[in-house]
């Protein structure tokens, strides 16, 4: 699989990479700075509840090109960040994407490069649920893909994925994860488009003298996508998946080896409205997920968002999710509800508000957190 991930980045970049370069002196920059301070009352997410006070400044740069032909953007970021309590946890996290696409009469290329620096702790909430590490893991993600228009109402699709994250601890496990994904479309009318998918995916984790393991992973959906309207449209898929993981634990100077499969059922249900005042979508799927302890984990997931403009210059909402995620050494559930303010102060300076309620369920039992933020975002 990683040399077929290889030579479609290869073709991609070929055809990508060249047509962008060519009108490299018609890119638009854009550039800003945020900054916020946020206040969490349970920082490590436990029992014995500490809080801290949270100070970060982020830096960014957006470089953009577009004609009809040839699309492409790129974004760098820095995020610093300090801590009041727990300086420990500090860090200065930069990041990286370029995201490409070249269309032909009937073809869409693209190609989408990501580097990222980031503490663990930033998504363990849908990762393992460890909030008191602090070690930093590196991301570089390679997402080659081409479309093909067959007929007016048939379109076929290929992608490939690469992944990979470094851990600058052995707390967790080094990953790469490569997916190869082949879709189908037909539109049956102005407003029911049929689906079809199928991904084979590889996922390899490894800790140096503590475990090793590889994990096949294959899944078909069939789906639906209606346009109720031009403001509201729904879009459904339900399919199966098999996985055959080998693992390798070393105890002392002996392996321990287990070789385990399973199959089960995936379903997502997808909806989203946009009109002039409202914005709202709502999301639930049953889905696989690689973690950084080395299992490929089912989860079920919950997420409703709202957003209301209340004038020209403000709008107030609310975010929403849920999460149940099955694994064989980390079963946990986790939920958070987020209402928002954001208020444009000038056109370039905008003020964004928010306080996130969140709930925490593991093995070690429950726990719960309240977390207020003020942020500032200046563009220039």
């Amino acid at each position: 699989m990683k040399k077929i991930c290889k030579l479609i980045t290869i073709s991609a970049a070929s055809i990508l990479i060249p047509a962008v370069a060519s009108y490299a002196g018609t890119w638009v920059p854009t550039w800003g700075i945020g900054s916020s301070v946020n206040y969490d009352d349970n920082f490590f997410m436990s029992d014995d509840e500490q809080s801290t006070w949270e100070y970060s400044v982020r830096p960014e740069l957006s470089l953009k090109y577009l004609t009809p032909s040839v699309e492409s953007s790129m974004d760098a970021k820095w995020a610093v960040k300090r801590y009041s309590e727990f300086s420990g946890f500090d860090s200065e996290d930069p990041s990286f994407s370029w995201d490409n696409s070249f269309k032909t009469q009937r073809a869409t290329w693209t190609l989408d490069f990501g580097y990222a620096e980031n503490s663990q702790r930033d998504s363990a909430e849908l990762d393992t649920g460890e909030f008191n590490s602090n070690s930093l893991v590196e991301t570089i993600n390679v997402d080659p893909g081409v479309s093909y228009q067959l007929t007016e109402k048939d379109s076929v699709s290929l992608g490939l994925s690469h992944i990979e994250r470094d851990y600058d601890t052995g707390d967790f496990s080094d990953n790469e994860n490569q997916s190869v994904n082949l879709g189908w479309q037909h539109k049956i009318n102005q407003r029911w488009t049929t689906t079809v998918n199928a991904t084979v995916s590889k996922y390899k984790a490894q800790r140096p003298a503590i475990d090793s393991s590889e994990t096949d992973y294959d899944n078909v959906t069939v789906g639906i996508i209606y346009q109720y309207s031009p403001a509201m449209s729904i879009q459904a898929s339900a399919g199966r998946f098999t996985s055959d993981r080998h693992q390798i634990v070393f105890v002392g100077p002996a392996q321990v080896i287990t070789d385990e499969e399973n199959s089960g059922s995936l379903a997502t249900i997808a909806l989203a409205y946009d009109q002039e005042k409202n914005t709202w979508s709502v999301n639930v799927s049953k889905g696989l997920y690689p973690s950084s302890r080395g299992e490929v984990e089912e989860r079920d997931s919950f997420s409703l968002s709202y957003e209301r403009r209340l004038s020209g210059r403000s709008s107030a909402g609310v975010l929403t999710s849920w999460s149940d995620t099955s694994s064989t050494t980390n079963p946990r559930e986790h939920s958070n509800i987020e209402p928002f303010y954001r208020y444009s102060i000038t056109p370039r300076l905008k003020l964004d508000t928010s306080y996130s309620f969140r709930a925490y369920d593991r093995n070690t039992g429950n726990v719960e957190s309240n977390k207020v933020k003020a942020g500032l975002r200046y563009s220039f």
